[in-house]
């Protein structure tokens, strides 16, 4: 199971986002067929083919106003953000403060053959910390993971997910599912993955179940706590 390389997508996705407000001081170009710009109140407004640039990042809409003074951005119609080979679309963006933003209406990273959606993510950039609260979904070429919530600590480099936690990998024949899943990414060291509650993983036919399961990516082993039981299917 590379259950590790799918956190690490999730984590290089988000890290899109920290890399753009990470150049938050650099300046910043604005093109519309119509743009406004109120000195006294400091609200800028574009509308008709938006394409704002900052470094190397380039986002895409209909529709623009950010506010200098509050730094309150809001991008509406289509919207489009691309950096370096990551892309998120989303239907609308709102920005508070240079620091939390929000996407909705069907968002989608994705990077390289990696997608990442849900119908809103909330990323604060001071926190380093990132959360689809409903409907998320990882997908790679080998496996895919889905949760009612997914939330990514990406200094610590841990991901959680809440919820009909359901983790399948075709390529590596197992199937896995729990009410929650912690994903702890050492550095340098081996990885882990720790299934809680109503735990359950099936890989090339044997059944392992229990109240909490520890699988190590590495070495494809498992520690099982509580009351387990394990179904070998006969070779």
């Amino acid at each position: 199971m590379k259950l590790s390389r799918i956190i690490l997508v999730l984590a290089l996705t988000l890290g899109m986002v920290t890399q753009i407000y990470a150049a938050q001081n650099n300046p910043f170009e604005l093109a519309a067929d119509v743009i406004e710009y109120d000195s006294a109140s400091g609200v800028m407004t574009g509308q008709g083919s938006v394409k704002l640039t900052q470094a190397n990042a380039v986002m895409t809409g209909s529709n623009v106003q950010y506010n200098t003074k509050t730094k309150e951005a809001h991008v509406t119609g289509g919207v489009k953000l691309v950096q370096d080979n990551a892309v998120m679309t989303a239907e609308e963006l709102l920005s508070y403060d240079n620091n939390h933003i929000i996407a909705t209406g069907g968002v989608e990273l994705v990077q390289g053959q990696n997608t990442l959606t849900g119908p809103q993510l909330d990323y604060y950039a001071d926190k380093a910390y990132a959360v689809i609260n409903q409907s998320a979904q990882l997908t790679m070429p080998d496996g895919v993971m889905t949760a009612n919530k997914i939330e990514a600590y990406l200094n610590d480099n841990q991901v959680t997910g809440t919820g009909n936690v359901h983790l399948v990998s075709e390529t590596r024949q197992l199937d896995a599912t729990s009410e929650q899943a912690h994903y702890y990414g050492a550095k340098g060291e081996t990885g882990k993955v720790i299934l809680s509650g109503n735990a359950r993983a099936v890989q090339e036919g044997n059944v392992l179940t229990g109240n909490k399961l520890t699988l190590y990516l590495e070495d494809k082993a498992v520690n099982a706590q509580g009351r387990t039981k394990l179904v070998i299917q006969p070779q």
